[in-house]
């Protein structure tokens, strides 16, 4: 069974979901366990909740009367005050205004009334990957909460920290510390990513005046994000219309945000307006050319479009950007095997693995494409990595259905029988269920358990009741136990769902024939005929019919059409 590439797309955003909620399980059971340095609780004192209308975050202190957080939590605090807040203490702090900012690095420097204890600012330049870390900070604006985690990559280029630590909205702005208490960088956004210390060391020797928050938020910028925020949430809402005129404001005051018309651009590939999505996607790549993801989304775009060698080009683009980005591979690879190049697909998977050997996707699409090629046996042992991955998660339904798929070219039915049950305990009313509830039942019927291929395709007919295909199944199984009167119903069924069913007209013509109703036989195997006249089996059949009701001349006549027609071929 051959998928197409746009299938497999679906199944690449699917796994965004399992993996980030699998990412949280892990970082949630190491967190438990983590044997954090005594050096780290001392973040305990420097790290606050900011609380504002109609937002807040998480904040820490940089100097005794200054605390950085997100430039988005301030700017998400869009009326009256802010006010700053130790977890297990009383002392409460009221923001005075704001010293200095970054919107693009999205980290902001606050002035407080009163002083707080701050936390010493690491060295950058001796940080280490996979050196173990710990976020600080009030996720979902709980309770205090540290999580452990490691480097995971230094980009001095872009002056980003990406980590494995797992956060939560209201982490926006916590700190992220070294086993020593210091502070290597602040967390941006419900991501893995940090901004270093050495980029807040160079905002705090900028930060000689303070602004405050009224005057602050009537900056363009500010404003500008502010609509920039609602068109994401409409986004989100799937208020695509709502979100363009937003994203529109935020252009308009600030013309030179790349991510505003990329995220614009996603709103209008939504709306399937493609050639304006892909004109946004150009004017953010010309604003920041070195943004993989846009490429990566351009290319999706270029996709719909059937720009085949666009597609592959702007992943080909992506992965130059980033070379260890495992999701512009399996793009990439989608995209070649679009063309007929199994051969790079493969090659495109297998470095997706090499890059993330944890995540099911590259199994599973050089699993599709093995299959298609007729390695059954390479697909199986893919699909079973991927399996092994995910094997109680609803993300794995499509693969056990594939494996199963493959299991029937050695005829190992037992193996399918079992993958799709477990593909349908995982799915049990997903629409396409009911296929395979059909494809179960053929494999049962290949094993002489006609009862239960029976069961399965009355399954499939509950799920799908205009389904000719599970009629005429089920009438078979019926026929092989010999219930030709309740086989002869389920063709007629399937019939009336495909007026055109050959197969179920020559079913029931031969079930009729069977319950010696053979002028009504013949009357179905004459409308096969009309449908199929260089089929010699019908008149084959008919002749039979012809023969039992005396009918000798016709019954020759059709036999001789039937010789003439296999001769033929």
């Amino acid at each position: 069974m051959r998928h197409s590439t746009k299938f497999l797309l679906f199944f690449l955003v699917l796994g965004v979901f399992f993996l980030r909620s699998g990412a949280g399980l892990y970082a949630q059971e190491t967190s438990e366990k983590a044997n954090k340095p005594t050096e780290v609780d001392g973040a305990k004192e420097s790290t606050v909740r900011l609380v504002g209308m109609p937002s807040g975050g998480t904040g820490f202190f940089i100097a005794p009367d200054k605390i950085t957080t997100n430039f988005h939590v301030v700017a998400h605090t869009t009326i009256g005050q802010i006010f700053a807040k130790l977890g297990h203490k009383e002392t409460i702090w009221t923001i005075e205004g704001v010293m200095a900012f970054d919107a693009k690095s999205d980290i902001a420097i606050l002035k407080v009334q009163g002083e707080g204890v701050p936390l010493p600012l690491a060295d950058i330049e001796t940080l280490q990957i996979g050196e173990t870390v710990f976020l600080a900070g009030y996720p979902n604006l709980g309770e205090y909460k540290v999580t452990e985690g490691v480097v995971e990559d230094i980009r001095s280029s872009d002056k980003w920290i990406k980590t494995t630590v797992e956060s939560y909205p209201g982490n926006s702005g916590s700190p992220v510390l070294n086993s020593k208490g210091e502070a290597i960088g602040i967390h941006v956004g419900d991501g893995h990513d940090i901004r270093p210390s050495s980029a807040l060391k160079a905002l705090l020797a900028a930060s000689t005046s303070t602004e405050s928050l009224e005057q602050w938020r009537k900056r363009k910028v500010v404003r500008a994000f502010v609509y920039y925020n609602q068109g994401k949430e409409k986004y989100n809402a799937e208020d695509f219309e709502g979100a363009i005129n937003d994203y529109n404001q935020a252009i308009e005051l600030k013309p030179d945000n790349a991510e505003i018309y990329k995220s614009r651009a996603s709103a209008k590939a939504e709306l399937g307006d493609y050639q304006a999505a892909i004109a946004d996607y150009n004017q953010s790549i010309k604003l920041d050319p070195n943004d993989a993801e846009t490429y990566k989304s351009r290319g999706d775009t270029k996709g719909e479009l059937g720009d085949k060698a666009g597609r592959i080009d702007d992943y080909s683009h992506a992965i130059r950007l980033k070379p260890d980005d495992a999701s512009a591979y399996n793009k990439l690879g989608l995209a070649k095997e679009n063309i007929g190049d199994s051969t790079g697909a493969i090659n495109d998977f297998t470095h997706a693995i090499k890059l993330k050997p944890n995540d099911p996707r590259g199994y599973y699409n050089r699993g599709l494409v093995k299959k298609s090629l007729g390695d059954s046996a390479g697909a199986i042992d893919d699909f079973t990595h991927a399996i092994e991955l995910i094997p109680n998660h609803k993300a794995a339904y499509f693969i056990y259905n594939d494996r199963a798929d493959a299991r029937l070219d050695f005829q190992d039915y037992r193996g399918a029988i079992e993958d799709w049950t477990h593909a349908i305990n995982l799915e049990p009313e997903k629409p396409y269920t009911y296929y395979l509830y059909n494809e179960r039942g053929k494999a049962k019927g290949k094993l002489e358990d006609h009862e239960g291929a029976i069961d399965d395709f009355t399954h499939a007919i509950k799920l799908n009741p205009d389904d000719a295909y599970a009629y005429n199944n089920r009438g078979f199984a019926k026929k092989a136990l010999d219930n030709h009167e309740g086989a002869m119903d389920d063709f007629t069924h399937a019939v009336r769902c495909k007026v055109e069913d050959v197969y179920g007209y020559k079913k029931r013509g031969m079930a009729k024939a069977a319950l010696m109703d053979h002028k009504g036989a013949i009357e179905d195997l004459t409308h096969v005929i009309k449908l199929q006249p260089n089929n010699p089996a019908p008149y084959r059949l008919r002749a039979y019919s012809h023969l039992m009701i005396g009918k000798v001349e016709a019954a020759q006549t059709d036999l001789d059409k039937a010789k003439e027609l296999e001769s033929a071929q």
